[in-house]
């Protein structure tokens, strides 16, 4: 008799288990599961800079030929007051605020030749800078160098 009540739990046992996993996969089919999106091209795109630059937008002040700042020649420079800082990358030493007039050196191409640059960007134009900031030898100090910049029209 023993025997027969023993399966007969076992046997119970087993009925309600597989009823409960039937109850469970039913529950499964009814939810819809959540779609995963793959990422975009445009979402692996973000707006990090390189190190040590800075995004901005300044007001020109007036451009000079054969400048030296912080012992570093240029052939090309030009003074500005920033009006809006944009972005920026890490390694920032020297933060540039709004408002601040400071003059960028000119690296690249733009600054062989001085007459077309000046014509570019006369005094009190409106001009988007990606500018690189560097330390003076004496490290006490700081160099701004154009890496590019475009106009507003």
């Amino acid at each position: 008799m023993d025997k027969i009540l023993y399966i007969l739990i076992v046997v119970g046992l087993f009925s309600c288990k597989s009823n409960s996993i039937a109850q469970e996969k039913e529950t499964e089919k009814i939810k819809p599961k959540p779609k995963v999106e793959k990422p975009k091209f445009s979402d692996l795109q973000d707006d990090t800079i390189d190190p040590n630059t800075v995004h901005l937008i300044a007001v020109i002040q007036g451009v000079t030929r054969n400048t030296s700042i912080c012992e570093k020649s240029f052939k090309t420079a030009t003074t500005v007051k920033v009006k809006q800082i944009i972005n920026s990358g890490s390694g920032i030493t020297n933060m540039i605020s709004p408002g601040q007039e400071i003059t960028f050196g000119f690296m690249n191409s733009p600054a062989n030749d001085f007459d077309t640059l000046k014509q570019r960007i006369p005094k009190d134009k409106e001009v988007s800078f990606k500018i690189r900031e560097n330390l003076c030898p004496d490290m006490s100090k700081t160099v701004y160098e154009v890496i590019g910049f475009t106009t507003k029209d």
